[in-house]
């Protein structure tokens, strides 16, 4: 603990200790509350395309080949997209995707398989594409928040 001091010299350490401590704490949340976004390009256009490609073979007999549905089979852009998915996270996506489906079949793709496909998703849905490509690792898609399009 610090002992209060009496004079300047007293004040001016106490100042530079409570300075520290706020910048210290400022720096800390800021660091936390720096989550990725998938507006900000969170996929490659190669991984998009190669979760087209294994979104036609798996998925599109049930969400269709433009993704919209067949009533049963939800679909996967527009409104119905931003409603189910915004402000979770990728991670969450990844999970559901990945317990859920295909349907009869659940987890029967590769890891890599279903990131690719939510990467398809995701530019289908105009979002934009970055220079590194989503990985399967859950701590890490649990940190990037699916936001709003810019």
């Amino acid at each position: 603990m610090l002992r209060q001091s009496r004079g300047s010299a007293g004040v001016v350490v106490m100042w530079v200790m409570a300075s520290a401590t706020a910048w210290g704490t400022v720096g800390v949340t800021e660091v936390f509350s720096q989550e990725r976004a998938t507006s900000a390009g969170v996929f490659t256009e190669d991984q998009a395309e190669r979760g087209k490609d294994t979104y036609l073979q798996e998925c599109a007999a049930c969400h269709l080949e433009d993704l919209l549905g067949d009533g049963i089979a939800p679909p996967l852009i527009g409104i119905p997209f931003s409603f189910r998915w915004s402000d979770l996270s990728i991670g969450d996506m990844y999970t559901a995707i990945r317990t859920t489906m295909p349907q009869g079949a659940p987890s029967s793709l590769s890891p890599q398989g279903y990131i690719d496909i939510i990467a398809y998703m995701l530019q289908a849905n105009a979002y934009p594409t970055g220079d590194v490509e989503l990985l399967p690792e859950e701590t890490e898609l649990n940190q990037i928040v699916i936001d709003e399009k810019p």
